[in-house]
């Protein structure tokens, strides 16, 4: 469970908004990677769950990946903020 700091209260989401955003997440399959680096070229192949795809990178080989939306989107979904996605034991 994310921590908060004393004196935070969770924000409620709306269904509207969960909606749109599983919209939003389930709309990035298929899409290019443009973010440099090793990501570069990579297709997502599956939204799995939350923030967490399915990934083929260039090589041709497939990872779990995670994405944080930007603040600035002006440059698409899949221009920055993914991540390997790193298993928590």
């Amino acid at each position: 469970m994310p921590h908060r700091r004393k004196g935070q209260k969770r924000r409620t989401i709306t269904p509207v908004q969960r909606a749109q955003w599983a919209r939003e997440r389930k709309a990035l399959e298929g899409s290019l990677i443009t973010q440099e680096g090793e990501f570069e070229g990579a297709i997502v192949m599956e939204h799995i769950r939350g923030s967490q795809y399915l990934v083929q990178l260039k090589s041709g080989q497939e990872v779990f990946a995670a994405h944080k939306k930007q603040k600035d989107q002006r440059n698409g979904l899949s221009f920055d903020g993914w991540q390997l996605w790193e298993a928590r034991e």
